[in-house]
């Protein structure tokens, strides 16, 4: 190494190092900024599906509005509020009903795969309607007598048919016969993507309105707004490994070649110059480590082919003894 020229570190070799290292600015980064990205939303519908997923529930909000005025013999007014998609674990976030009444949809024979659903005070507001009294009695959490169970069930299956009836003819589905307090009995994976609907109905006229809820799998509504589901093709278990093995042996993974290290103190770096000696922390005999991703995996030495630098694998480093060149 050559002579220290100072212990000063003047402008002309800071400069001297920032040239080496380059000096020049960032470049500004002119694009646009990302769109932030929910992970709350499974995204399994687009942009364009949600648009005819809204377009066709304006159409259920007109038939619901009907099933209205059949119950309770007055114009009402429908409107559907918002459409969503969640995964189905997050449903108790979203939904909300606290003790509500809930009614499942579903195919004949099969699971239910969806719901329909009201907050209570909702229910006992129209349950009290639908026996001709002017008030409620306020108690939203008391038991239903068989009367207005039966009154209610009547009321919000009629509602759930009218929302089924869109659907056809991609799906037959039927609500059930009665309501239940609570949450439906409805099976959802925790990562299942499930649409949530919600329609404000009111009376003509009044300033009050209530709300009712719509949870039916996403699939389930994929044909109605034209997304195709792929059918998903059964492949045993040993031909995926075999696949998955393939796969694994194409990757490209990168060696390198670690013939050592030193270490110089910001000054010595400074006064480096073409025709300096740096010492490896390394002996002649000792063996080239090649690494991946950090870690040693074989050892070898120093060589040469085809008028390249090589290196001679003498050893794997995570056997004893040495190994056969490769």
């Amino acid at each position: 190494m050559t002579d220290p020229s100072g212990a000063n570190l003047n402008r002309a070799r800071v400069h001297r190092l920032l040239a080496a290292v380059g000096s020049a600015p960032a470049p500004v980064d002119t694009t646009s900024p990302a769109q932030l990205y929910d992970w709350r939303d499974p995204h399994y519908f687009n942009d364009d599906h949600r648009n005819r997923l809204a377009a066709l529930m304006s159409q259920v909000a007109a038939v619901l509005a009907a099933r209205c005025a059949h119950f309770f013999n007055s114009e009402f007014n429908v409107v559907p509020t918002s459409v969503t998609q969640h995964f189905a674990g997050d449903l108790g976030r979203q939904t909300n009903l606290g003790q509500g009444f809930s009614l499942a949809v579903g195919p004949d024979e099969e699971p239910a795969c969806g719901f329909v659903a009201v907050g209570a005070a909702v229910a006992m507001d129209w349950v009290t309607q639908l026996l001709g009294d002017s008030e409620s009695d306020g108690d939203a959490d008391r038991s239903l007598s068989s009367l207005e169970e039966s009154l209610l069930s009547n009321l919000i299956g009629a509602m759930a048919d009218g929302f089924v009836a869109a659907l056809r003819p991609h799906q037959n589905l039927k609500p059930a016969d009665r309501v239940s307090r609570g949450p439906a009995a409805v099976t959802f994976e925790p990562t299942d993507p499930v649409c949530k609907i919600v329609f404000q109905i009111g009376k003509a006229q009044a300033e009050s309105s209530s709300e009712i809820v719509f949870i039916l799998s996403a699939p389930v509504l994929a044909p109605a707004v034209g997304k195709t589901i792929a059918t998903k093709a059964t492949v045993p278990q040993d031909e995926l490994a075999r696949l998955l093995m393939e796969h694994v042996h194409q990757m490209p993974v990168s060696i390198t070649a670690r013939l050592g290290s030193m270490r110089l103190s910001f000054e010595e770096v400074l006064d480096l110059a073409s025709g300096d000696v740096l010492l490896i922390d390394k002996p002649l005999d000792e063996p080239v480590d090649l690494t991946i991703h950090g870690q040693v995996v074989f050892r070898g030495r120093p060589a040469q082919s085809a008028g390249q630098y090589a290196v001679f694998i003498t050893e794997s480093a995570t056997e004893a003894g040495p190994q056969s060149a490769r």
